[in-house]
Protein backbone atom coordinates (compact mmCIF):
# COMPACT_ATOMS: atom_id res chain seq x y z
CA UNK A 1 0.00 0.00 0.00
CA UNK A 2 0.94 3.58 -0.58
CA UNK A 3 -0.02 4.89 3.38
CA UNK A 4 2.91 3.44 5.24
CA UNK A 5 1.70 5.77 8.34
CA UNK A 6 -1.50 3.13 8.16
CA UNK A 7 -3.98 6.33 8.50
CA UNK A 8 -7.27 7.30 6.91
CA UNK A 9 -9.93 9.13 7.06
CA UNK A 10 -12.59 8.71 9.70
CA UNK A 11 -15.77 9.41 7.64
CA UNK A 12 -14.84 6.33 5.76
CA UNK A 13 -16.57 4.49 8.63
CA UNK A 14 -19.50 7.30 8.85
CA UNK A 15 -21.98 5.73 6.40
CA UNK A 16 -21.29 2.34 8.65
CA UNK A 17 -21.71 4.31 11.48
CA UNK A 18 -25.33 5.59 10.20
CA UNK A 19 -26.58 2.13 9.02
CA UNK A 20 -26.08 0.61 12.01
CA UNK A 21 -27.62 2.70 14.23
CA UNK A 22 -30.69 2.25 11.81
CA UNK A 23 -30.65 -0.59 12.66
CA UNK A 24 -30.60 0.05 16.40
CA UNK A 25 -27.30 -1.00 17.67
CA UNK A 26 -25.90 1.73 20.45
CA UNK A 27 -22.92 4.25 19.69
CA UNK A 28 -21.39 3.35 22.79
CA UNK A 29 -20.92 -0.38 21.73
CA UNK A 30 -19.66 0.37 18.00
CA UNK A 31 -17.17 2.88 19.25
CA UNK A 32 -16.07 0.86 21.94
CA UNK A 33 -12.23 0.64 22.62
CA UNK A 34 -11.48 2.97 19.42
CA UNK A 35 -11.04 5.70 21.10
CA UNK A 36 -13.52 7.69 18.94
CA UNK A 37 -16.64 9.81 19.06
CA UNK A 38 -19.85 10.24 16.92
CA UNK A 39 -18.51 13.63 16.03
CA UNK A 40 -15.16 12.42 15.12
CA UNK A 41 -17.09 10.58 12.52
CA UNK A 42 -18.57 13.70 11.09
CA UNK A 43 -14.92 16.03 9.99
CA UNK A 44 -13.83 15.20 6.62
CA UNK A 45 -9.96 15.90 7.76
CA UNK A 46 -9.80 13.84 11.29
CA UNK A 47 -7.63 11.03 11.18
CA UNK A 48 -7.75 7.57 12.50
CA UNK A 49 -5.62 4.83 12.99
CA UNK A 50 -5.39 1.56 11.16
CA UNK A 51 -5.76 -0.17 14.46
CA UNK A 52 -8.79 2.55 14.90
CA UNK A 53 -10.52 1.54 11.66
CA UNK A 54 -10.24 -2.17 12.24
CA UNK A 55 -11.60 -2.11 15.83
CA UNK A 56 -14.54 -0.57 14.65
CA UNK A 57 -15.48 -2.75 11.74
CA UNK A 58 -14.98 -5.85 14.04
CA UNK A 59 -16.98 -4.45 16.63
CA UNK A 60 -19.85 -4.13 14.06
CA UNK A 61 -19.36 -7.32 12.58
CA UNK A 62 -19.60 -9.20 15.89
CA UNK A 63 -22.17 -6.86 16.79
CA UNK A 64 -24.66 -7.63 13.41
CA UNK A 65 -23.77 -11.17 13.98
CA UNK A 66 -25.25 -11.87 10.04
CA UNK A 67 -24.08 -12.42 6.63
CA UNK A 68 -24.75 -9.51 4.08
CA UNK A 69 -24.19 -6.57 6.51
CA UNK A 70 -21.31 -5.74 4.45
CA UNK A 71 -23.18 -6.06 0.81
CA UNK A 72 -25.45 -4.17 2.10
CA UNK A 73 -23.52 -1.21 4.25
CA UNK A 74 -21.07 -0.89 0.27
CA UNK A 75 -23.97 -0.47 -1.64
CA UNK A 76 -25.54 2.48 0.26
CA UNK A 77 -22.25 4.14 0.14
CA UNK A 78 -22.26 7.08 -2.15
CA UNK A 79 -19.30 8.95 -3.67
CA UNK A 80 -20.42 12.02 -1.54
CA UNK A 81 -20.21 9.97 1.60
CA UNK A 82 -16.28 10.07 0.92
CA UNK A 83 -16.89 13.61 2.06
CA UNK A 84 -14.78 16.26 -0.69
CA UNK A 85 -12.49 13.59 -2.67
CA UNK A 86 -15.69 11.82 -3.19
CA UNK A 87 -17.29 14.85 -4.16
CA UNK A 88 -14.33 15.76 -6.67
CA UNK A 89 -14.76 12.43 -8.51
CA UNK A 90 -18.32 13.21 -9.69
CA UNK A 91 -16.49 16.21 -11.26
CA UNK A 92 -14.04 14.94 -13.77
CA UNK A 93 -14.74 14.60 -17.72
CA UNK A 94 -14.94 10.74 -18.55
CA UNK A 95 -14.65 7.58 -15.81
CA UNK A 96 -11.39 7.01 -17.01
CA UNK A 97 -9.98 10.03 -15.00
CA UNK A 98 -12.15 10.03 -11.86
CA UNK A 99 -10.32 6.13 -11.61
CA UNK A 100 -6.89 8.23 -11.70
CA UNK A 101 -7.84 10.34 -8.76
CA UNK A 102 -9.51 7.53 -7.11
CA UNK A 103 -6.31 6.07 -7.42
CA UNK A 104 -3.96 8.49 -5.66
CA UNK A 105 -6.10 8.51 -2.40
CA UNK A 106 -7.12 4.63 -2.45
CA UNK A 107 -5.18 3.97 0.31
CA UNK A 108 -6.54 6.91 2.24
CA UNK A 109 -10.20 5.05 2.30
CA UNK A 110 -9.22 1.39 1.85
CA UNK A 111 -6.33 1.20 4.30
CA UNK A 112 -8.03 -2.83 5.52
CA UNK A 113 -7.56 -3.48 2.21
CA UNK A 114 -4.71 -3.34 -0.32
CA UNK A 115 -6.35 -2.77 -4.63
CA UNK A 116 -5.03 -2.71 -7.80
CA UNK A 117 -6.43 -2.47 -11.24
CA UNK A 118 -5.39 -3.21 -14.65
CA UNK A 119 -6.49 -3.25 -18.24
CA UNK A 120 -6.21 -6.35 -19.97
CA UNK A 121 -8.08 -6.09 -23.59
CA UNK A 122 -11.06 -5.15 -23.59
CA UNK A 123 -11.45 -5.58 -19.74
CA UNK A 124 -10.86 -3.07 -17.18
CA UNK A 125 -9.78 -5.50 -13.69
CA UNK A 126 -10.20 -4.17 -10.34
CA UNK A 127 -8.65 -6.76 -7.55
CA UNK A 128 -8.80 -6.70 -3.92
CA UNK A 129 -6.54 -8.30 -1.30
CA UNK A 130 -7.44 -8.43 2.48
CA UNK A 131 -4.86 -10.12 4.64
CA UNK A 132 -6.96 -10.07 8.10
CA UNK A 133 -7.01 -13.05 10.00
CA UNK A 134 -10.48 -12.61 11.10
CA UNK A 135 -12.17 -14.62 8.12
CA UNK A 136 -15.90 -12.51 9.70
CA UNK A 137 -14.43 -9.39 9.20
CA UNK A 138 -12.06 -10.49 6.10
CA UNK A 139 -15.02 -11.22 3.97
CA UNK A 140 -17.51 -8.00 5.61
CA UNK A 141 -14.01 -5.76 4.36
CA UNK A 142 -14.27 -7.59 0.73
CA UNK A 143 -17.67 -7.29 0.59
CA UNK A 144 -17.67 -3.76 1.45
CA UNK A 145 -15.38 -2.75 -0.43
CA UNK A 146 -17.19 -4.09 -3.52
CA UNK A 147 -20.70 -3.52 -3.13
CA UNK A 148 -19.09 0.25 -2.45
CA UNK A 149 -16.90 0.35 -6.33
CA UNK A 150 -20.24 -1.42 -7.84
CA UNK A 151 -22.42 1.73 -6.27
CA UNK A 152 -20.26 4.44 -7.32
CA UNK A 153 -19.70 2.82 -10.85
CA UNK A 154 -23.74 3.26 -11.36
CA UNK A 155 -23.57 6.61 -9.85
CA UNK A 156 -21.30 7.89 -12.47
CA UNK A 157 -22.59 5.82 -15.29
CA UNK A 158 -25.84 5.06 -14.23
CA UNK A 159 -27.99 1.82 -12.99
CA UNK A 160 -27.41 0.03 -16.38
CA UNK A 161 -23.54 -0.16 -15.39
CA UNK A 162 -23.34 -3.66 -14.96
CA UNK A 163 -19.96 -5.49 -14.50
CA UNK A 164 -19.33 -8.55 -16.79
CA UNK A 165 -18.22 -10.55 -14.13
CA UNK A 166 -17.58 -10.89 -10.24
CA UNK A 167 -14.69 -13.31 -8.66
CA UNK A 168 -14.66 -14.06 -5.11
CA UNK A 169 -12.14 -15.94 -3.37
CA UNK A 170 -14.10 -17.47 -0.39
CA UNK A 171 -16.78 -20.19 -0.82
CA UNK A 172 -20.50 -19.83 -1.71
CA UNK A 173 -22.03 -17.62 1.09
CA UNK A 174 -25.26 -18.74 2.10
CA UNK A 175 -26.57 -15.41 1.16
CA UNK A 176 -25.73 -16.06 -2.29
CA UNK A 177 -29.26 -13.68 -3.68
CA UNK A 178 -28.11 -10.77 -1.80
CA UNK A 179 -25.14 -10.97 -4.01
CA UNK A 180 -27.46 -11.41 -7.21
CA UNK A 181 -28.81 -8.47 -6.44
CA UNK A 182 -26.00 -6.32 -6.03
CA UNK A 183 -23.59 -7.11 -8.77
CA UNK A 184 -26.70 -8.64 -11.38
CA UNK A 185 -23.62 -10.29 -13.44
CA UNK A 186 -22.09 -14.01 -13.04
CA UNK A 187 -20.53 -14.53 -9.93
CA UNK A 188 -17.40 -17.26 -9.38
CA UNK A 189 -16.61 -18.12 -6.02
CA UNK A 190 -13.87 -20.29 -4.72
CA UNK A 191 -11.10 -18.56 -6.63
CA UNK A 192 -7.63 -17.73 -6.90
CA UNK A 193 -8.37 -13.75 -6.19
CA UNK A 194 -11.22 -11.58 -5.69
CA UNK A 195 -12.03 -9.14 -8.77
CA UNK A 196 -14.47 -7.45 -10.33
CA UNK A 197 -14.54 -7.25 -14.18
CA UNK A 198 -15.74 -4.53 -16.22
CA UNK A 199 -15.52 -3.29 -20.09
CA UNK A 200 -12.49 -1.27 -20.64
CA UNK A 201 -14.50 1.16 -22.85
CA UNK A 202 -16.00 2.58 -19.98
CA UNK A 203 -12.40 4.49 -19.20
CA UNK A 204 -13.53 6.78 -22.18
CA UNK A 205 -17.12 6.94 -21.21
CA UNK A 206 -18.68 11.08 -20.15
CA UNK A 207 -19.70 11.91 -16.61
CA UNK A 208 -22.95 13.93 -16.92
CA UNK A 209 -22.03 15.85 -14.03
CA UNK A 210 -18.48 16.98 -14.98
CA UNK A 211 -17.43 20.61 -14.21
CA UNK A 212 -14.19 21.72 -14.72
CA UNK A 213 -13.61 24.80 -12.26
CA UNK A 214 -15.49 22.82 -9.32
CA UNK A 215 -13.04 19.77 -9.94
CA UNK A 216 -10.27 22.54 -9.65
CA UNK A 217 -11.78 23.71 -6.96
CA UNK A 218 -11.86 20.37 -4.94
CA UNK A 219 -8.85 19.13 -6.53
CA UNK A 220 -7.02 21.80 -3.94
CA UNK A 221 -9.11 20.97 -1.36
CA UNK A 222 -7.99 17.19 -2.09
CA UNK A 223 -4.48 18.14 -2.54
CA UNK A 224 -4.18 20.07 0.88
CA UNK A 225 -6.33 16.93 2.92
CA UNK A 226 -3.71 14.96 1.55
CA UNK A 227 -0.66 16.83 2.63
CA UNK A 228 -2.23 17.02 6.06
CA UNK A 229 -2.38 12.74 6.57
CA UNK A 230 1.11 12.55 4.67
CA UNK A 231 2.32 14.73 7.70
CA UNK A 232 1.92 11.71 9.81
CA UNK A 233 0.20 11.14 13.26
CA UNK A 234 0.26 10.16 17.05
CA UNK A 235 2.88 7.40 17.30
CA UNK A 236 1.48 7.53 20.83
CA UNK A 237 -2.08 6.79 20.18
CA UNK A 238 -1.05 3.94 17.16
CA UNK A 239 0.83 2.00 19.84
CA UNK A 240 -2.21 2.16 22.13
CA UNK A 241 -4.22 1.23 19.65
CA UNK A 242 -1.90 -2.10 18.10
CA UNK A 243 -1.91 -2.90 22.41
CA UNK A 244 -6.07 -2.83 22.55
CA UNK A 245 -6.67 -5.01 18.52
CA UNK A 246 -6.46 -8.37 20.55
CA UNK A 247 -7.94 -7.91 24.06
CA UNK A 248 -5.78 -9.80 26.64
CA UNK A 249 -3.09 -10.21 23.73
CA UNK A 250 -0.10 -7.50 23.77
CA UNK A 251 2.38 -7.56 21.21
CA UNK A 252 6.16 -6.77 21.91
CA UNK A 253 7.80 -3.35 20.88
CA UNK A 254 9.44 -5.36 18.09
CA UNK A 255 6.29 -6.50 16.61
CA UNK A 256 4.10 -3.30 16.82
CA UNK A 257 7.16 -1.59 14.61
CA UNK A 258 7.20 -4.00 11.86
CA UNK A 259 3.17 -3.34 11.66
CA UNK A 260 3.54 0.29 11.61
CA UNK A 261 6.52 0.28 9.14
CA UNK A 262 9.78 0.87 10.90
CA UNK A 263 12.48 -0.58 13.13
CA UNK A 264 11.97 -1.36 17.08
CA UNK A 265 14.82 1.77 17.61
CA UNK A 266 13.03 3.83 15.31
CA UNK A 267 9.91 3.60 16.98
CA UNK A 268 11.65 3.82 20.98
CA UNK A 269 12.42 7.54 19.64
CA UNK A 270 9.40 8.62 18.50
CA UNK A 271 7.79 7.49 21.56
CA UNK A 272 10.71 9.23 23.81
CA UNK A 273 9.70 12.36 21.42
CA UNK A 274 6.50 12.25 23.90
CA UNK A 275 8.26 11.17 26.98
CA UNK A 276 6.87 7.97 26.17
CA UNK A 277 8.06 4.55 26.76
CA UNK A 278 6.57 0.98 25.28
CA UNK A 279 6.42 -0.23 29.16
CA UNK A 280 4.42 2.77 30.36
CA UNK A 281 1.96 2.13 27.55
CA UNK A 282 1.85 -1.95 28.44
CA UNK A 283 1.30 -1.07 31.86
CA UNK A 284 -1.51 1.54 31.39
CA UNK A 285 -3.74 -0.63 28.55
CA UNK A 286 -2.71 -3.92 31.15
CA UNK A 287 -4.17 -1.73 34.03
CA UNK A 288 -7.49 -0.82 32.05
CA UNK A 289 -8.17 -4.32 31.00
CA UNK A 290 -7.78 -5.57 34.58
CA UNK A 291 -9.75 -3.16 36.16
CA UNK A 292 -12.54 -3.99 33.46
CA UNK A 293 -12.20 -7.79 34.20
CA UNK A 294 -12.26 -7.18 37.63
CA UNK A 295 -15.43 -5.31 37.66
CA UNK A 296 -17.49 -6.62 34.86
CA UNK A 297 -16.51 -10.60 35.36
CA UNK A 298 -16.60 -13.09 37.90
CA UNK A 299 -13.06 -14.32 36.26
CA UNK A 300 -10.50 -15.13 39.09
CA UNK A 301 -7.58 -13.51 39.90
CA UNK A 302 -5.64 -16.06 38.18
CA UNK A 303 -7.40 -15.76 35.56
CA UNK A 304 -7.43 -12.24 34.84
CA UNK A 305 -3.36 -12.22 35.47
CA UNK A 306 -2.80 -15.00 32.84
CA UNK A 307 -5.42 -12.66 30.49
CA UNK A 308 -3.36 -9.41 31.12
CA UNK A 309 -0.45 -11.00 30.56
CA UNK A 310 1.85 -11.94 33.53
CA UNK A 311 3.31 -15.14 35.16
CA UNK A 312 1.33 -15.79 37.95
CA UNK A 313 -1.51 -13.82 40.14
CA UNK A 314 1.50 -13.08 42.59
CA UNK A 315 3.10 -10.79 39.69
CA UNK A 316 -0.07 -9.60 38.53
CA UNK A 317 -1.14 -8.39 42.76
CA UNK A 318 2.27 -6.49 42.82
CA UNK A 319 1.33 -4.89 39.46
CA UNK A 320 -2.08 -4.28 40.26
CA UNK A 321 -0.80 -2.92 44.17
CA UNK A 322 1.67 -0.47 42.34
CA UNK A 323 -1.27 0.98 40.21
CA UNK A 324 -3.64 1.46 42.18
CA UNK A 325 -2.26 1.38 45.90
CA UNK A 326 -4.45 -1.91 46.54
CA UNK A 327 -5.08 -5.30 45.77
CA UNK A 328 -7.41 -6.65 43.00
CA UNK A 329 -9.40 -8.40 46.01
CA UNK A 330 -9.53 -5.07 47.62
CA UNK A 331 -10.33 -3.23 43.96
CA UNK A 332 -13.30 -5.28 43.23
CA UNK A 333 -15.03 -5.69 46.90
CA UNK A 334 -14.37 -1.72 47.45
CA UNK A 335 -15.98 -0.99 43.69
CA UNK A 336 -18.95 -3.95 44.62
CA UNK A 337 -19.70 -1.69 47.87
CA UNK A 338 -20.02 1.48 45.91
CA UNK A 339 -22.61 0.44 43.79
CA UNK A 340 -24.97 -1.66 46.44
Amino acid sequence: MNNPRGRVYAITLRKAHSFMKAQGFEPASLLANTELSESDLTEPYRLVSEEQARMYYRNLVYLADRDGVGLEIGWRTALSDMGPHGMALTTERTVGDSLRKTWEIRDNYNLLLDWKYEISGTLLIHGVCCNEPDDKLRIFLLERGMATLQAHSEELLGPDAKPLRVLFDYKTPANIEQYKDVFRCPLRFSQAQTEIHYPASWLDASIDTYDPQAADVLGALRTSIHEKLSSGGDIVHDVKMALRRTPGVFPSLDRIADSLAMSSRTLRRKLGQHSMRYQDLLDEERRRVAEDFLLNTTMTIQQIADRCGFTDAQNFSQAFRRWQGMSPTQFRQAHKKGTE
